[in-house]
């Protein structure tokens, strides 16, 4: 296996955030799949583990709760709203045949039930609570509320919608962030659902590109009361994204030095990747990105996005195809990598690898 490595030094970014920690976060767990081949194409090893489970599991979120890892995924072919998956190690995972989430909430178009990208935490109180994005009737999706108490649910979902933007295409992707002190939600405005130049949406309608901008905003610590107003971190750069990006994850490095995940591009395409960006607080502008992970013309993975990261700092998930060209005979399974951060202060770029075969 040869691997090629690909290093952004700082002399291009220092100067515009001098503060910021620019270490090299690192794709690091090289396994082979944890399923048989059976239709998947041949595939090397890499920096993950996976795929996992012979199921689609898209846009895969993780929670560790005690000795137990649990992790939930978009609706797809799976018959539920929320599948749910278990493991005892974060490595070997078990499809429960489960749903979380059997009852959808009373706002929730009931002709149209998918639930999208859950993100799920464990507040002060004990309780679990699920943020996720649903369809309302003859409107955008809206980020939703649901609270169980036991990981696996059944989670209930609230009456009212938690954050809707209809003017702007929708809200999708809601993800939670603790950073020791307040607790903050994360979401993508969805204007690409709106058309404008991206091709996302099947072909252009537009001269423009609709903004998509991650925005986060304070909660309460049990994660129920939005909190202050929404702020703006992160927008797409125009063609360069497609005009979109989309499924935010936050990490704490240090004080002073935050890490925002996030993909770009079209969920469907092989050019759909994970990226990330530096900021100096939650709420603060997140700048100088640079590419985690991609598939390439060599690569076993396709269109690898919507990274989770679990609360040990080290685990993450994403999902990915094992075929170009989004064929109707792949799925977006889920994939478990490990990442791994610097230690001490470095201003020395962040390095991409990208593993081919």
């Amino acid at each position: 296996m040869k691997r090629s490595l690909l290093l952004a030094t700082a002399f291009e970014i220092v100067t515009a955030l001098p503060s910021l920690d620019f270490g090299t976060i690192e794709l690091v767990n090289v396994t082979e799949p944890g399923i048989e081949h059976e239709d998947l194409l041949p595939r090397a090893q890499g920096p993950w583990n996976g795929p996992v489970m012979d199921i689609s599991f898209p846009d895969p979120t993780l929670l560790i709760d005690g000795d137990v890892w649990w992790a939930y995924a978009t609706s797809s072919d799976n018959n539920g709203h929320i599948p749910l998956a278990v493991s005892d190690d974060g490595d070997q995972w078990t499809w429960t045949k489960v749903d979380a989430m059997p009852e959808v909430g009373p706002w929730i178009d009931p002709k149209d039930k998918g639930i999208w990208a859950p993100s799920v935490f464990k507040n002060d109180d004990g309780k679990y609570v699920m943020y996720f994005s649903g369809k309302r009737a003859g409107a955008r999706r809206c980020a939703g509320v649901a609270t169980a108490d036991n990981a696996q649910g059944p989670f209930k979902v609230t009456d009212q919608p938690f954050i809707c933007d209809d003017a702007g295409g929708g809200v999708i992707d809601p993800v939670q962030f603790d950073d020791g002190k307040y607790r903050w939600v994360i979401w993508k405005v969805d204007g690409n659902a709106l058309g404008g130049k991206t091709t996302c949406t099947g072909s252009s309608t537009g001269d423009t590109y609709n903004p998509t901008p991650i925005r986060i905003q304070k909660v309460s610590r049990n994660g129920l009361t939005l909190q202050g107003s929404p702020k703006t971190i992160l927008n797409h750069n125009g063609a360069a994204d497609d005009g979109l990006i989309e499924g935010p994850a936050m990490w704490k490095r240090k004080p002073g030095s935050y890490v925002l995940f996030f993909s770009t591009h079209c969920y469907n395409s092989d050019e759909y990747d994970i990226q990330y960006a530096w900021g100096t607080a939650p709420d603060a502008e997140f700048g100088h990105r640079k590419t985690l992970a991609t598939s390439g013309p060599n690569q076993p993975i396709y269109g690898p996005g919507h990274m989770d990261i679990a609360s040990d700092g080290t685990t993450i998930a994403f999902h990915g195809r094992d075929k170009p060209g989004n064929p109707r005979d792949t799925k977006r399974r889920m994939y478990i990598g490990k990442i791994r951060f610097p230690a001490g202060d470095y201003s020395d770029g962040i390095q991409v690898i990208d593993y081919q075969g």
